[in-house]
């Protein structure tokens, strides 16, 4: 069941340094997702004829007057609308959807739970933005510019906010080859603004919030055609065992091994490289 809604007010624009988001989309039977979107005044989107879920990890950077800071953290999210605009919502495939289809932006993420490695991110994102948020931790190796050598995606979410000794128990562990033989060929995909939806309970009402994330650029997508199966190796989706909500969550939408239907992925370009010192003269 989704968590209460936070007592508060909405925040105003939050600004990334940077943003790294992996976003990876499920197809998952309608009645799988059902329950976690109850009281919620949202219905699951359905896409050839399957509800869409996706998890989106994320490593961003912020600053601020007083501040600077990074944040890891990994979304679940059930893509969604509001029930007041049932019959209005866009009849949409998988496959326009997730090249961006959906010009009316009707449908947006409801995260279903997200574990978050900063503290302070998890205070700003339950009490302003309603996300259902907690403290977490991981263990990742992920493709950067600083490091080359890495070409596929892994990622471990912890329940606890440091990562156990043994590396067990864990909520989910995530892999991501887009190397494989079979993957989708590269495309682009003008996906932003990504729209999300929360509830807060202001004056002690509930209401719908929508929020959403503007990404300055296009996605890179591989998305499986109409029909296909999923390269085998291109993403490996574990569930854990550590006593948390989430790992329930996960399981009960997980259940049979729903296929893999597209990734997205955005990375911001960087902001300045400091490059490798000459050797001007042997010596002084």
């Amino acid at each position: 069941m989704p968590a209460k809604p936070q007592q508060t007010t909405p925040l105003g624009n939050f600004n990334y340094a940077s943003l790294q988001s992996l976003m990876v989309f499920f197809s998952v039977p309608v009645k799988s997702v059902t329950p976690l979107l109850k009281g919620t005044g949202l219905e699951p989107g359905i896409f050839d004829g399957q509800a869409l879920v996706n998890l989106n990890f994320e490593r961003y950077a912020g600053f601020g007057s007083t501040y600077s800071s990074y944040v890891d953290e990994v979304e679940f999210n059930v893509v969604a609308f509001p029930r007041f605009r049932a019959g209005t919502e866009p009849s949409l495939t998988v496959q326009q959807y997730l090249n961006g289809g959906d010009q009316s932006k009707t449908y947006g993420n409801f995260r279903i739970n997200v574990p978050c490695d900063s503290p302070v991110a998890v205070q700003a994102g339950s009490q302003k933005y309603g996300e259902i948020k907690f403290v977490a931790s991981f263990d990742f190796a992920v493709p950067d510019v600083n490091d080359p050598t890495v070409q596929s995606w892994w990622i471990r979410c912890y329940a606890t906010p440091t990562a156990p000794k043994s590396k067990l128990p864990f909520i989910f562990d995530l892999q991501v080859n887009t190397t494989v033989p079979g993957t989708p060929a590269q495309g682009i995909s003008p996906f932003s603004p990504v729209p999300a939806y929360a509830n807060l309970v202001v004056n002690k009402k509930k209401h719908m919030i929508t929020s959403s994330r503007v990404v300055f650029g296009v996605f890179r997508s591989w998305i499986v055609p109409p029909g296909a199966t999923a390269a085998a190796g291109l993403v490996r989706l574990t569930v854990g065992d550590a006593k948390h909500e989430m790992t329930k969550q996960l399981a009960s939408v997980f259940k049979g091994n729903p296929s893999t239907v597209g990734i997205l992925l955005y990375e911001s370009q960087p902001a300045a490289a400091s490059a490798h010192t000459q050797l001007n003269h042997p010596r002084i």
